[in-house]
């Protein structure tokens, strides 16, 4: 059996085109109703559900697929706080970025919030990841900014959450970065 990726190497022009469109389609019914009728997805994209299929076999590859573009954002939210000089303003960076992406992308949200991968190419990105931010935890540790038994699992659940409380409720949350604040203020030594 072949690979399993969320963004194809190659595909044929035709099939490029039906897959954005699955695609499309495919986020907007997230974002509406957090729901992913393939079916219902294939129909409106105008293409066959054979088609559909092939493209996502299982609804984690279609998710994966979603939120791969994402997933690259968030790559570079981290590294852009690694190169911050100062660990603590390093960790408050990579914490209000990645905040951000994942109250952008629900894909994302639902991606990290699964914390497992069927595509190798969102598996290998959530492995350089998670090293990038074992290393910037490592920095802020050494200067006291971060709680020693904080880990990088710890930040993802705990992101994810806060996304998953700022989404909560009927109303949008007026000042979401308020999470962000006190979070940070908790992963800090006592």
């Amino acid at each position: 059996m072949a690979e399993l990726l969320a963004r194809p190497i190659a595909l044929r022009a035709d099939a490029a085109r039906n897959r954005a469109r699955l695609l499309d389609v495919a986020r907007r019914h997230y974002a509406d109703t957090g729901e992913l009728p393939l079916n219902a997805i294939a129909t409106e994209a105008g293409v066959g559900i054979g088609t559909a299929y092939r493209h996502f076999p299982t609804p984690e590859v279609l998710i994966e697929a979603m939120a791969i573009d994402a997933f690259d954002e968030m790559m570079s939210v981290v590294r852009a706080a690694i190169s911050i000089d100062d660990p603590a303003d390093a960790l408050r960076s990579m914490v209000e970025g990645a905040f951000e992406r994942l109250r952008a992308d629900a894909a994302l949200a639902q991606l990290l919030s699964a914390g497992t991968f069927t595509c190798a190419d969102a598996a290998a990105l959530a492995g350089d990841l998670y090293i990038e931010v074992g290393n910037l935890i490592q920095r802020a540790r050494a200067v006291g900014a971060l709680s020693a038994d904080v880990t990088v699992d710890d930040l993802r659940r705990l992101l994810c959450g806060l996304r998953s409380a700022a989404a909560s409720g009927p109303e949008p949350v007026e000042a979401p970065e308020r999470y962000t604040e006190i979070l940070l203020a908790g992963l800090r030594p006592r």
